[in-house]
């Protein structure tokens, strides 16, 4: 089978999560993928470490592997001057160039834009920023839970405001994700110009602006007068507001129902907690009396009383009967067992050589040309880099001697 991007060649000089995860995605669907990392390592590593230190490490680091599987991986150092001239090796044989390398540092490398347009025109330079390439933070560090969840809104917006009102915490690599699958589309778009004109571009992704976006219905919603307020509380604004969200059942587990406050599904909803006689109840059916605080919170009271009368998955079947959108609500480790995502491959068994296996979400590809994507354990640092050198014509013993004089690390 011939995978859409193959011939493709990628240099990948990055670190941590967003534009890794875009050169992976790049690489499952067929392009070959040369990963750069100082001869210490990308820090990703280490953090991966750290999410199980008693069972992760060099032989096992699974978080690390998620982002960079199925590239090669080569380990040199770019101030020295042996480094430099393999990186421009490599990078004249690329089609495609991504960094998360802040700008400033680039430009003290002599390798931004402006420093490789002209020697590569067909070349498609990416890069992946924290707040943008312009204003005053344009080279502050940008990382997913301060550029894209914290600065975008979410975290200060999203909490509810019942009770002690505390900001919300931030998932790991989960902005980083989005901005990486952003970038990679427009990298995809850039592939198909060049094969029409032969002309590289110069494409940027941005996790503030990806933030911004993902988050778009909230941005326009705060804007003018008589626009939404946040944060807010559990049963701010309108029926929905009373309905759509959490409910803990008699057993302690949660679900969640959405779109629950429509005229479609709030007959269904009272027919399903056993209490058909409300759908004549003025208070919840009437659009305008429904959207008074006082009812919002009565629809939200009888709720809450009514599924905690039964466990969470006598409650699923009922939704399922009476065509309602509720799903439990699953801890992360739960996903791993899920029947829902292992019918579907989204999880699958990873085994490393010392016999440990953890279940590996799956990259989210579904292309005929593509096929099953699979997760590699990706090499050790510098673990192709002879490999890699050797096809750029060095030999073994000024391999040997780069690496004695730390220029690269095999």
């Amino acid at each position: 089978m011939s995978k859409p991007l193959e011939g493709i060649r990628v240099l990948d000089l990055t670190t941590f999560v967003a534009a890794p995860v875009c050169a992976r995605m790049l690489g499952d669907m067929g392009a070959e993928v040369i990963k750069i990392e100082h001869p210490k390592g990308d820090a990703w590593r280490e953090t991966g470490r750290n999410f199980n230190v008693s069972r992760f490490g060099d032989h096992m680091n699974p978080v690390f592997d998620i982002y960079n599987s199925g590239k090669k991986l080569i380990a040199l150092d770019l101030k020295s001057k042996e480094g430099k001239e393999i990186f421009w090796k490599l990078l004249d044989q690329a089609d495609v160039f991504i960094t998360n390398t802040r700008p400033d540092a680039l430009k003290r490398l002599g390798i931004a834009y402006e420093d490789v347009k002209e020697r590569c025109p067909g070349l498609i330079y990416a890069m992946l920023l924290g707040y943008g390439e312009t204003g005053p933070e344009a080279d502050a560090p940008g990382f997913d839970v301060t550029a894209f969840w914290a600065r975008s809104g979410f975290l200060r917006d999203m909490a509810l405001t019942d009770g002690e009102y505390q900001p919300l915490m931030p998932p790991s690599g989960a902005g980083d994700t989005v901005t990486g699958n952003n970038l990679c589309a427009q990298i995809c778009a850039a592939l198909v110009r060049k094969l029409r004109t032969g002309k590289g571009d110069y494409v940027r992704s941005c996790l503030y602006q990806s933030g911004i976006f993902t988050f778009g219905t909230m941005q326009l919603a705060t804007q003018l007068e008589g626009g939404r307020e946040y944060p807010r509380s559990r049963t701010a604004g309108g029926s929905a507001g009373g309905v759509t969200g959490t409910y803990c059942c008699s057993d302690g587990e949660w679900l969640f129902m959405a779109n629950g406050g429509s005229a479609v599904f709030l007959p269904r909803i009272f027919n399903m907690i056993g209490r058909p006689e409300l759908c004549e109840d003025q208070r919840y059916m009437d659009k305008d009396l429904a959207a008074l605080p006082e009812n919002i919170l009565g629809i939200y009271q009888l709720l809450k009383e009514a599924f905690l009368t039964r466990p969470r998955a006598e409650w699923l079947r009922l939704a399922k009967e009476f065509d309602i959108p509720v799903v439990k609500m699953n801890h992360f480790k739960e996903n791993a067992t899920d029947e829902q995502a292992l019918a579907n491959g989204f999880m699958e068994e990873m085994v490393y050589a010392n016999g440990d296996k953890i279940m590996m979400p799956t990259i989210p590809l579904m292309m005929e040309s593509v096929g099953k994507v699979k997760t590699q354990i990706a090499p050790r640092v510098g673990g192709n880099t002879e490999e890699v050198l050797l096809s750029l014509g060095y030999t073994k013993e000024q391999i040997a001697a780069l690496a004695e004089s730390g220029a690269v690390k095999v």
